[in-house]
């Protein structure tokens, strides 16, 4: 994924120094970058975030709106996530080449959720409890619509829109449903005074590892991605469960190898799980004063 023109002199320069535990950065092989997190930066949006990761930079917005239940899932909602490049970002975005990228993203972003996000339907078990978002089950639900919007890149970005996708569910709000008539008579009405939070406390993170030489790297730069000789973005929640693990770029890796990068980048998530769940409550915390 990376998009930072590279010649092989350069790329030789970068490999050398990470077999030497020193990035261009001035981090160590296995050290993130710090997050930087806005809540609440897109008015209309049910729920927003912006996120900065070095240079990167991305957007994320939620918004709940009505829907219909699957008719083979009828008593859970539902969550869809989109991503576009902004051609601003890099020229490489123009055209088709955004596109991929966008395609490759929202891709990545889905499979950590998992399938329909739902976990085994209903159970609650899945990164968000898609049976909380049920209003009239078979006949209403709420649909929550995750759009990201990719403004700026210096690598990992599927770092850094994950991070958005969490702080903009938390950030979310939607109206109470009351519930009036029973039976086939039932109907529903919007109580806009009063909201409730979605649970967001299995919602994952990710990370990615990358091969430089043979050295394992984490959150690279865009000129790192492009000298790796393979990159793979890995998903875990705060309880250290694996939720998926994404092949961004580079050729095929070994086995053992691969079982290296997940466990260095579930390591390290884990303190990122930290550190974004304690600026979030920090963020609650103040709102509520």
């Amino acid at each position: 994924m990376g998009v930072v023109a590279l010649s092989e002199a350069e790329k030789r320069f970068i490999v050398a120094g990470a077999s030497k535990n020193v990035r261009a950065d001035g981090r160590q092989q296995r050290e993130l970058r710090d997050v930087e997190i806005a809540c609440g930066v897109i008015a209309q949006a049910t729920g927003s975030a912006r996120v900065r990761i070095g240079s990167t930079d991305v957007i994320v917005g939620v918004k709940a709106e009505i829907g219909t239940p699957d008719v083979e899932t009828p008593s859970i909602g539902a969550v869809e996530f989109s991503v576009e490049c902004s051609p601003l970002a890099s020229p490489k975005f123009r055209g088709r080449g955004g596109d991929e990228l966008s395609a490759e993203l929202a891709s990545a972003i889905e499979k950590s959720f998992g399938v329909g996000m739902s976990g085994e339907a209903g159970t609650g078990t899945g990164a968000v409890d898609l049976a909380s978002l049920c209003i009239l089950p078979g006949k209403s639900c709420w649909v929550l619509y995750v759009d990201a919007l990719v403004l700026d890149l210096d690598g990992s970005v599927v770092d850094a829109i994950s991070v958005a996708c969490r702080a903009a569910l938390e950030d979310a709000k939607i109206p109470k449903v009351e519930i009036q008539g029973e039976g086939d008579d039932q109907d529903f009405e919007l109580d806009e005074d009063n909201v409730t939070q979605i649970d967001v406390g299995r919602v994952p993170l990710s990370l990615s590892a990358g091969l430089l030489g043979s050295s394992v790297i984490l959150d690279l730069t865009g000129s790192e991605e492009e000298a790796s000789t393979a990159v793979v973005s890995v998903s875990t929640n705060a309880q250290g469960d694996i939720c998926g693990v994404s092949k961004m770029r580079g050729d095929g890796i070994a086995p053992a190898l691969l079982i290296d990068m997940i466990g260095v980048a579930k390591k390290a998530l884990q303190q990122r799980h930290d550190k974004v769940s304690a600026w979030l409550a920090e963020r609650t915390t103040t709102m509520s004063d």
